[in-house]
């Protein structure tokens, strides 16, 4: 098998989109973008092409990497084949990468936060994703997305986490019904109200497994929680007004913030 030679150039109208292949859709591959504004274009993916009649480069693999490249500028490192191959059955075959995908890829890079995250993932069966977030004192993964899927994510809130995490996990291994997103979000809740004792609630959870039900939405859980913190107590505590008054307060503090940011940005 002949060896295939790898080629730059930073002359564009080299190349011609192949009408087999997927027309160039720049919203849907902006962390492409972003990938080689950090690193540049990587030899070892080049775009894969054939020539035409009027020799011209029919790009038939790459065509994002070259539109990434040239919207920024960066000398296109190509490949050229004799024969062309089923764009379509080729394409087909490749899997998005999961959450997981990107934080094992790390950690086997000696990130120490990714190898943590994995870790604390899969010793409090949460989804990677939240896990993740939950690490970076975030309740929704999105706001930590770029960061993590750029190898920059780092631990920020291991306190909160593992309150939320150890929470979690004992009202899961208690009654296996009650696991789902809903239940993750109350727990987020609760773990943020001032004044409240996690120890208070794991203890009591032995003591009340009837209470533990399925539910559909966070505060049908947090209206559970509330039952089985105060269950045998004679100081009762409001905890289902009081997570969703916190977790108001700390989505209007980090709006604030955010808004700061822009303005001296």
């Amino acid at each position: 098998m002949a060896v295939v030679k790898v080629q730059v150039t930073k002359d564009y109208r080299l190349f011609t989109r192949s009408e087999e292949n997927r027309p160039v859709c720049p919203k849907k591959h902006k962390s492409l973008l972003r990938s080689m504004q950090s690193y540049g274009f990587l030899q070892c993916y080049p775009v894969v092409c054939v020539r035409n009649k009027s020799k011209h480069l029919v790009v038939l693999d790459g065509q994002h990497r070259l539109w990434a490249a040239e919207t920024i500028g960066l000398p296109v490192y190509f490949c050229v084949i004799e024969e062309a191959f089923d764009i379509a059955q080729v394409n087909g075959t490749q899997e998005k990468w999961n959450t997981r995908n990107f934080a094992e890829t790390y950690a086997a890079q000696n990130k120490q936060a990714y190898t943590d995250g994995l870790e604390f993932a899969d010793r409090f069966g949460l989804p990677v994703g939240t896990a993740f977030g939950m690490l970076a004192g975030t309740a929704s993964w999105n706001n930590i997305r770029n960061a993590y899927i750029s190898g920059q994510f780092k631990i920020t809130d291991r306190r909160w986490a593992d309150t939320v995490g150890t929470i979690y996990s004992q009202l899961v291994n208690a009654a296996p019904r009650v696991r789902n997103a809903r239940l993750i979000e109350a727990c987020m809740a609760v773990a943020r109200v001032p004044g409240f004792d996690p120890q208070r609630l794991v203890s009591n959870i032995d003591r009340c497994r009837e209470k533990l039900v399925s539910y559909s939405t966070r505060d049908a859980y947090l209206e559970m929680l509330e039952e089985v913190y105060n269950f045998g107590k004679q100081k009762l505590m409001g905890l289902r007004v009081e997570a969703i008054q916190a977790m108001r307060d700390r989505n209007a503090a980090n709006s604030s913030a955010t808004k700061k940011s822009k303005q001296v940005a």
